[in-house]
Formats: C-alpha cells, structure tokens, sequence
C-alpha cells in the first residue's frame, strides 16, 4: 500500500514509562480460567476467546450481511496487536451471496511459534473462490487507521510476503524498531494462511512486482460445484501476553451481605454464568483495564474510570484497585492523567513522528484530554469513603511503590491534586466563562465526544465545567477530612470545598439555554422535517407545549463556543452531574425530567437515550452535523444510559439515606419527586427497547414513518467515515451494577 497520508502527530511525550524487558517478549505462565463466547453485533460475528496463552477477539462479516466484502479481525491485546484482512469473491460479481465466510465451530483456539510467537487460530469455511483483498498485519491501531481513515494507512506498515506454496502462505511484518530473526530483540507479527488436511481448497500467490514488501495476489480455489473449502488462518506475536482477572476474581461473591438489590444484581456474576461477566472479564487484567474491542483493546483511562465508576458496586477490592493504580502508574509530572497508552509497533511509529526515534517502542502516553484528569478523585472518594470493599485499604494501597515511575501512589497522586486545584483557582477568583476548563489549544478534542463535531464546535464542555470540576475538588475535600489523604501542597479541606462551591453556584447557569415557546415550536418542526421524522411525535408527550406546562424550553448547553455563547443542543451529559455531583439542585434535576421526554422534544427514542438533540438550535447546519450517523449526533451510547440512570438512582435515594443530613430540600416536594420517578420510568423504557445492544458501544436509529416507531440501526452501515461499534465496551457494562426500579422490589435502583 502506497503512502497515502501522514498520520496526525500526539501529544509530546511527558512520561517515558519502562518497556517490555528481557530478550524475547515473555509469555506470563499464569492459568486463568478459559473464556470463549460469541456476540452477534452490527453486521459481524465476535469470537472471543482466553486462555493461559493469550487473550484474543476473531471478527468476521455476518452471513446475512449486504456487503461484497467478507472481512477478517483478529485482535490481541499483547501489544494491541492483530491482522486485517479481507475476502472478495473471485468472480468479481458483486453479489454479496456469492461468497460466505464462516467460522468452523470449536477451531478457535491458541496456538505458538517460533521466536515464542504466541495468538490463536481458526478454521474459516468458504463457500467459493476468493481473492485476498486489503490485508493488514500488526499494529490494531494502523488497522483502525484503514478503516476509520478512507481506507488509508501508512506505508511503514506494510507486510512482506514470507514463504508460501499452494498449501500455505505466511504474511510477516516486522516491528519498526527491531532487527533480523537471528537479533535478541526481534519482533513482530505473522498472519498465515494455510489448508488444514481433508480440505479440498488451494491457494494461488502470485508475488508482485517489484519485490516481496509489495501486496501478493492470492486466491483460495476451491472445487468448482462443491461445497466449498476451509482454510485456516493464524495470526500471532511475540508481544507479551497479559494475565486475566477470571470473573471470580472480578466480581463480589453472591453471598456477600448487601442489600437486597445488590444480592440480585450479583448473581451469576462471579460465577461466570453471566455472559455479560464474561465479556467484562476479557476487558479486564490484572495491571490495566482495557476500552473496548476490537478497535480499542488496550488503556484508556477516561473508559477506566467511568466504567470503575458505574461497576465499582460489584467488584473486588483486587479488580478495583487494579483499575485505581493502572490510572496513578501513567500520571505525568504535573499531575495530568493518560487518557490512551500506546504500545507495540505503532508506539515506535509515533514517537518517529514525535522525533524521539531514539525511544524505539516505549509505550507512548496521550495527555490530550482535559476530563480523565477530574475522574480518579472521585473514584477514590467512592471506594474509599462509602464502599464496604474499600474499607481499611486506602493506606496500604497509597503506600504502594509505582512500577512505572517514581513515587508512592499516595506522591503522584499529590500531583494531580494539585494540578486540578491550580486549574480551578481562576474561575473560583473571577468567574467569567473564559476561566472555565476548555480544550487545550490546538487539540480538537478534549472530553468523551472526542470531536469538534462532537461539540457542535464548542471549547468548554458542560460536563467538565458543571459536573466534574466541582466533583473531584469536593471528592478531594471528602479525603482529607477522613484523613485518607495529607496533601504536601498545604491546601486544606476547608480552602479546596470553597473553590469547589463557586463552580457549583456559578457554572450551571452560564450553560443555560432557553428558547421562547412559540421559537421553540418553530425549530421542533424544522428539525423534524429535515430529520425525516413525523409531526406526530411532537404530540407524544401529551402536554401539547414544548416546556413545562406550556412555558418557554431550557436545557443545558453541550458546550460554549470561544466568544462564551452555548451550543444549543440539548445532550445526556446531565447524567455526570447526577453521578459525580456533590450538590446537585433542584433547577438541575429540573432539566433532568424535561429532557428525558420522547425525543425530539427530548432524548428518548423506542431503542434508547440519544445523546444529542440538536432540534432547538439556532445553528441549522447542527442537524447535519449531529445527526444519526455521527459518531457522537443523535445516536445512543449505552454508558450515557448507564450514568443517567445510575445517576437518578443516586439522587433519589438521597431522599431515604441516612447517610445525608438532611436531606436535599426537593425531597418534600412530593410532586417533584413523583416527576424524576417518572422520568426515571421513561428512562428505563427506552434502555428495556435495545436489549441486545446494551453492552455495544454505540447504536443509532431507524425511523419507521408507517408506525411511528423506532428500530436498531447500524452506525457503521450509516456512518460516512466507517465509524463503526465495538462489540463489547467496557464502560456499557455499568448496567451490570444497576437493579431496574420498576423491577426491584421498590428500591430506586441505588447500590
């Protein structure tokens, strides 16, 4: 593949954090119990499998699916390394019929090589002749880049044509900073193809033009009017395979003493007998988390420490604390928190990019994002301060020595609470919006929506500016009075909650939207006639107005745009405030009920929670910019149901605690009360509409005009980039921690 783009540079380097050491990457002689499960999801079949040798994801292209195109994944997690590749039918027909690819069932399994090579291998089932299309072998990054990026990558990433006859065929590529086979340090990755015995299929490869580095033509015949042909492929490295949490050591046991809602939600957890447990259990090991697969299985903290967050209910003090200090590990010298590590191949390609080619492939640490930094006190706060697993531990954990740098974890994190306390001074002195947090200067991207799109071209987002800036500083405070923390800096509890107070008072209200009811009405119908929608849904909610009894519509903006005025889209980003919020008021909460109404007027569709509505902006070009095929438009993120509903959880059992005095002023308010239960009914509805997307990451809608209905879509099929949804995400796994209210014997779904 020639060149076709320079891949865009990353932060500078602020950590240099060890390598893998030894002289071959070493596989960890550890035995978990074996996982293997299959999730059917967006147009693909996931294989997942691990075992003592190697954890891996196999995707392949679902036999109903429309597309020409039969595609191959295989991801590990060792180095975030794997294979792309894709299958065309020989006949050039255009049909997607003309060829299926299918799994052998039982073939998926580890496997070895030379040079302590390590993955797995499978049996796939042809029905026809196919032909090799674009193949990527190594870096899961570099194949994201294809796949994401217009279907270009980068010519470092190109394989060599190894040894191949008419029975098998091995395609190498050998890591950017290594050497030949006969070096210490050689390293790399192999995909091969080859016919298991009583298979009837050939293969044809003819080398290109110009030498072995260029693309091969490959063909798998098979007998003309048979039945097809069975070839097997593995994929394998020699990156270091990383040991498990298996779901016993995952999850709380069922017989814990807890609440009767806890006791419900934790069964069959531990055991493995929820194919949900399993599924979290392959994201999860014993130094890090991982995000997602297969596009993101390796660090990410943001997807840590929100899925922490949400699950932390359920987990183990060992499976807690591993996602706590993989966070602190990967903390830079001022203070800021890793949002992506880089390992493997693709570190050493950016840090040429970076210049810093004497780095070879030292795992490369993103800084970009301005939220992950306000996520790890709070989470600390939880476990430490209101968990039962978190009692007693905080000193042994904050004395533990970083294996990734110097310090304790209770120094480094002395760092971060400075560095966000440094942060929040100049809004809490002089609170004008040009104080609040906004993306750092040049990054397009800086919260959760990983977009300026995704801001509606916003620089200072709603949910670090009114939900987590107040919430890591109030977290903070929390630790000092228990005497869990001693901060070197001379900050006091008391100095840290008055800062925090100013954000609570005067953020919110900065964000506000609000649109004249008769302007309101206007917008509503535009938007549904540009969105293909029908009128009739605007009567949906029964009130026949567009605000609370009739009155003018206001919501929180998704962000404010560099001159301080707001993105006028209603969004889900609430639910952070309902979550991590210390003070949450009532013209807040109020905000909450009104947008969880049946969209458009709200967020609600038949298939779940958008996480944008853009259809009271005054800004026309957001419908477009924030539709139903954007990654981040009117689209439904199941972790952005899981913190709206665990947040309304939280909130109403403030009500009923005895652990808050006294209790939030609108709890006498039996009416308003009745308000956010009902909206906590309407919520819950619309997640009970998808339950086989729950745990995907990312799902849009179909509109049905006849029915007023809507169905599951496919972002991928919709997206014009590619954008598609992993299978399995670990922060959509937060519903596992949560018992549905209209479900659980009267509780409010709190843990």
């Amino acid at each position: 593949m020639p060149l076709a783009r320079r891949h865009g540079l990353l932060e500078p380097l602020y950590v240099a954090c060890v390598s893998i050491g030894g002289i071959f990457a070493q596989i960890i002689p550890e035995q978990n119990a074996s996982l293997s499960f299959h999730v059917a999801s967006g147009g693909n079949d996931n294989y997942f499998l691990r075992d003592s040798l190697t954890s891996a994801q196999l995707l392949l292209t679902s036999a109903d699916s429309s597309s020409v195109a039969r595609r191959l994944v295989v991801a590990l997690p060792a180095g975030n390394t794997g294979a792309l590749a894709y299958f065309l039918p020989k006949d050039n027909s255009g049909n997607a019929a003309s060829l299926s690819v299918s799994l052998v069932n039982g073939t998926l399994k580890s496997t070895t090589t030379d040079y302590f090579n390590v993955g797995v291998q499978a049996d796939l089932h042809l029905s026809g002749n196919a032909t090799l299309g674009v193949t990527i072998v190594g870096a899961v990054r570099a194949m994201r880049d294809y796949v994401e990026g217009d279907g270009t990558m980068h010519e470092i990433f190109n394989y060599t044509l190894a040894e191949h006859n008419e029975t098998s065929l091995r395609l190498h590529r050998r890591w950017i900073n290594t050497t030949s086979p006969e070096s210490s340090q050689y390293r790399g990755a192999d995909l091969y193809l080859s016919i298991p015995a009583g298979s009837p299929a050939r293969l044809a490869v003819v080398p290109a033009e110009g030498g072995t580095s260029k693309p091969p033509s490959v063909d798998i015949l098979v007998p003309a009017g048979g039945e097809g042909g069975t070839v097997r492929v593995k994929v394998v490295t020699n990156e270091t395979s990383l040991p498990g949490l298996d779901t016993e050591r995952l999850f709380m046991p069922e017989n814990t003493n807890a609440s009767l809602a806890l006791q419900g939600v934790l069964k069959g957890l531990a055991s493995g007998e929820n194919e949900a447990a399993k599924q979290v259990s392959f994201l999860t090991y014993k130094d890090k988390f991982t995000a997602g697969g297969w596009r993101f299985l390796t660090y990410f903290g943001r997807d840590s420490l929100i899925a922490l967050r949400l699950l932390m209910p359920v987990l183990t003090p060992e499976a807690i604390e591993a996602a706590l200090g993989a966070v602190i590990e990967r903390t830079n010298a001022t203070g800021a928190l890793c949002h992506e590590e880089t390992i493997g191949d693709y570190a050493s390609f950016v840090n040429i990019q970076n210049g810093r080619s004497d780095l070879g492939n030292t795992p490369y640490y993103d800084y970009k994002m301005i939220d992950t930094d306000l996520l790890l006190l709070p989470a600390l706060s939880h476990y430490f301060l209101e968990l039962p697993q978190g009692a007693n531990r905080a000193r042994e954990f904050l004395a533990q020595n970083a294996t990734l740098q110097n310090g304790t974890y209770a120094e480094i994190l002395d760092r971060t609470i400075v560095y966000n306390l440094e942060r929040a001074k100049p809004f809490a002195q002089d609170p004008h919006f040009s104080h609040l947090l906004s993306l750092r200067p040049g990054e397009p991207v800086g919260n959760w929506r990983d977009s300026n799109e995704g801001l509606g071209f916003g620089v200072y987002p709603f949910d670090v500016n009114v939900a987590l800036v107040p919430a890591s500083l109030r977290a903070t405070a929390a630790l000092f009075r228990a005497g869990v923390l001693d901060s070197t800096s001379g900050y006091d509890a008391g100095e840290i909650e008055d800062v925090a107070r100013v954000w609570e008072d005067k953020a919110p209200g900065m964000f506000e939207v609000r649109v004249g009811r008769e302007e309101a009405e206007k917008r509503l119908r535009n938007f549904v006639k540009q969105a293909n929608l029908s009128e009739a849904l605007l009567l949906e909610d029964g009130t026949g107005g567009s605000g609370r009894d009739g009155e003018d519509v206001s919501f929180y903006a998704l962000a404010l745009k560099a001159d301080g005025s707001p993105v006028e889209v209603l969004n889900s980003d609430m639910g952070f405030g309902l979550v991590y919020g210390a003070s949450v008021s009532r013209a807040f909460l109020e905000h909450v009920v009104d947008a969880l109404r049946p969209y458009p007027r709200g967020l609600l569709t038949d298939v779940g929670m958008v996480v944008a509505n853009p259809a009271y902006d005054s800004n026309t070009t957001n419908i477009d910019v924030l539709d139903r095929a954007a990654y981040h438009g009117t689209v439904i993120w199941s972790f952005q149901q899981g913190l709206m509903a665990g947040g309304l959880a939280r909130q109403l059992d403030l009500c009923n605690s005895s652990s808050v005095t006294p209790a939030p002023e609108w709890c006498a308010d039996a009416g308003f009360v009745q308000a956010l239960r009902d909206a906590q009914t309407r919520l819950w509805a619309a997640i009970r509409g998808a339950p086989d997307q729950l745990y995907s990451e990312v799902w849009s809608y179909a509109f049905d005009g006849e029915t007023g209905r809507f169905g599951v879509a496919d972002l991928a099929a919709l997206s014009p980039s590619g954008t598609e949804s992993d299978a399995i995400q670990l922060w959509s796994y937060g519903s596992l921690a949560l018992a549905d209210p209209t479900k659980s014997n009267g509780t409010d779904g709190e843990l």
